[in-house]
């Protein structure tokens, strides 16, 4: 049995303290893996295209993005390079500033008609470009719609703003309310029409895989 003595020594020893930078460390890394899913998605590449692109495996990449493993200087460099941005911006010190965009209010009243019998009018709310894998609208459908009918692909999710909205199928018609939300395959046969002669506002959004 150690003697009272000892036992004080020992607890008298202090514990050794981590490096004063390791939870700045461990937390600037935190967001690099997903962070870098993200662009390396928004660049449409595999995981292997951007691994042949910097030099090392597909393995080596997933488990990157898992956070698995942390990134050399040397391969931080080469994966802003291939995924066309910034190390800060990989290690989330610095943000893009196409990553943020904002439409205004002004900016969302029917700026488009489509060229068809629908007459649906409507405002894109990302700038005309998709963000990663959707795109997103203010539409106004028009009073004739359901004599048009669409297919594409990915999904469709409409939200009603305002007025009444009916969604023809090849068996059915929703008809929605403000506040009414509906998600379906794109390649369901559809149709979108405004009910009564109040306008009807919706957003609209559209996966593109």
């Amino acid at each position: 049995m150690p003697s009272p003595k000892s036992s004080a020594v020992h607890a008298a020893v202090p514990l050794a303290p981590l490096p004063a930078d390791a939870g700045a460390t461990a937390g600037a890394f935190a967001s690099f893996g997903p962070r870098m899913k993200a662009l390396r998605r928004l660049k449409q590449m595999t995981v292997e295209e951007l691994g042949d692109a910097i030099g090392v495996n597909k393995a080596h990449i997933s488990r990157l993005e898992r956070g698995l493993k942390t990134p050399s200087i040397s391969v931080m460099a080469k994966l802003a390079t291939a995924l066309g941005t910034s190390i800060g911006h990989l290690v989330g010190e610095t943000l893009d500033k196409a990553d943020i965009k904002v439409t205004r209010q002004s900016d969302l009243a029917p700026r488009y008609r489509a060229d068809e019998p629908a007459q649906h009018q409507f405002a894109p709310l990302l700038h005309g470009h998709s963000v990663g894998s959707f795109e997103a609208f203010v539409i106004y459908p028009g009073a004739d719609g359901a004599a048009v009918h669409a297919q594409h692909e990915g999904q469709e999710m409409l939200y009603v703003l305002s007025g009444t909205i009916d969604v023809s199928f090849s068996d059915r018609t929703e008809r929605l309310t403000v506040g009414d939300c509906i998600h379906f395959p794109g390649y369901l046969t559809h149709a979108l029409s405004r009910v009564g002669r109040a306008q009807a506002r919706a957003l609209l959004v559209l996966s593109t895989r």
